[in-house]
């Protein structure tokens, strides 16, 4: 896109920071454009620098000659906390910006331009340095790790963006970055069992992915997020390092009793668990970060969870026999963030009748009826008496000594619990499912809710 002085869509207070300032007394630019590239230059904005009349930040300018129809990058750093750059005409009317840190040049016509740099706030102060440079547009083509090009964006794209291939030698995280400052970057990457798209999660209205990856090629696509979207953009991609304390990897093999940490990266994680006997298999995802989801797979199981674990966090609990089983943990909304997976496994003992305070028993529904046992509290107190199945929706009864209660969700997700005060003598409990229509395993215990 060929920057002309068109209207541009800014606030107005963000175009007065420049013209006022750039305005005032000492705002005067270098004495010479400057026309060779690469190009660098440096300054420090003090206060003693110029002021921005509408909020007292301070600015600098440079006079840069420019030629038309060439692209060019800034880029800042150094001290000065996310400076704004905007490029003026040179009688002062308003070219391309203000943007933040980074600023793409494409003058329509031959000549001298003031590129004008401006601190965030009336409180930033510091030495900055730009490095200027000619540009090319890269709008499609092949892309390894590694790669940090500008791409131009046309309006009406019949693609939807611009498209790459990304080529991948070796298995592992990567990050892959859009921004621009001229419209709403979308960014897509598909290919070996990936489909992923991103909107904003670059910050503001950039988009970044991250994503496991095995070698191959995937096919990225740059774009905007409407069709007239246009304007010059930033892709950059690099392997990703893991943050440290992170130990599960995809594929992995989890231990039972062991407590492992993973990253989410927008996409399902898969794992295998070797049970060797017949046991209860309780199986947790737990995040700060995510909606939690777990899927288990394996000789006659197929169960999934979302939130049995308590808020968003998934916990299933069921009877598993001897063999391998497929684990999946995913997020609600194929979110990024960590979390922690551990599997533990227990003797499975069966229900029988009868259950005691400190006693967790297996038991299961064939017909969708409800399952009755009877209780025995010895000593009065606080109980908590809890239902859980990963393969339906529990429903917990108990009656008894004058009482008649009964629980739906309680427990978190579909599962049941009642947490009441209880003399001595004997109680019903009654282990059912949501309109009798539940089948499969569920877990039964009593606990001292103390």
């Amino acid at each position: 896109m060929r920057i002309t002085h068109r209207a541009i869509a800014l606030p107005l207070a963000g175009v007065a920071i420049l013209l006022s300032g750039c305005n005032e007394p000492g705002a005067t630019a270098s004495s010479a454009p400057v026309k060779d590239m690469p190009a660098t230059l440096t300054g420090e904005l003090t206060s003693q620098s110029p002021v921005n009349l509408n909020d007292g930040s301070r600015n600098q300018s440079f006079d840069l000659q420019l030629k038309g129809g060439t692209l060019y990058r800034v880029t800042s750093s150094g001290s000065l906390q996310q400076p704004k750059l905007t490029l003026l005409s040179g009688d002062n009317q308003l070219i391309d910006g203000p943007r933040t840190e980074q600023l793409f040049l494409q003058p329509e016509e031959d000549g001298v331009y003031r590129l004008a740099i401006s601190a965030g706030s009336a409180r930033d102060f510091g030495p900055f340095r730009l490095e200027l440079n000619t540009a090319e547009a890269v709008n499609g083509g092949e892309l390894e790790a590694g790669a940090d090009i500008l791409g131009q964006l046309q309006p009406k794209t019949s693609s939807g963006g611009n498209r790459y291939t990304f080529k991948v030698s070796e298995s592992g995280p990567y990050e892959i970055v859009l921004r621009s400052g001229e419209f709403d970057a979308v960014l897509k990457l598909r290919g070996k069992g990936v489909n992923q798209t991103d909107d904003d999660s670059g910050g503001g209205t950039d988009a970044r992915l991250l994503a496991t990856l095995q070698e191959g090629s995937y096919q990225l696509i740059a774009g905007g997020i409407d069709s007239t979207d246009e304007g010059v953009y930033s892709l950059s991609i690099k392997a990703w390092e893991l943050p440290e304390g992170v130990n599960l990897a995809d594929g992995a093999e989890l231990t039972p009793g062991e407590e492992y940490t993973g990253m989410m990266m927008g996409q399902p994680q898969t794992y295998t668990l070797t049970v060797e006997q017949r046991g209860l298999l309780r199986l947790s995802m737990r995040s700060g970060d995510l909606d939690s989801m777990l899927e288990l797979s394996g000789p006659g199981t197929n169960v999934s969870d979302d939130d049995s674990g308590g808020g968003v966090d998934a916990l299933i609990s069921t009877v598993v026999e001897p063999g391998t089983y497929r684990i999946k943990a995913n997020s609600y909304s194929n979110g990024e963030g960590m979390f922690t997976l551990q599997a533990e496994l227990g003797e499975a003992q069966m229900l029988e009748g009868n259950i005691a305070p400190g006693e967790s028993r297996i038991g299961r529904l064939t017909s969708g009826g409800p399952v009755t046992s009877v209780l025995t509290i010895s000593e009065p107190g606080h109980y908590r008496v809890t239902l859980s199945s990963s393969q339906f929706d529990a429903m917990l009864g108990l009656e008894g000594q004058g009482l008649e209660e009964q629980d739906d969700d309680s427990a978190g997700g579909t599962n049941a619990q009642l947490e009441l005060w209880l003399d001595a003598g004997e109680y019903q409990l009654t282990s059912g499912s949501y309109g009798d229509e539940g089948t499969g395993s569920f877990e039964l215990s009593v606990s001292s809710a103390r």
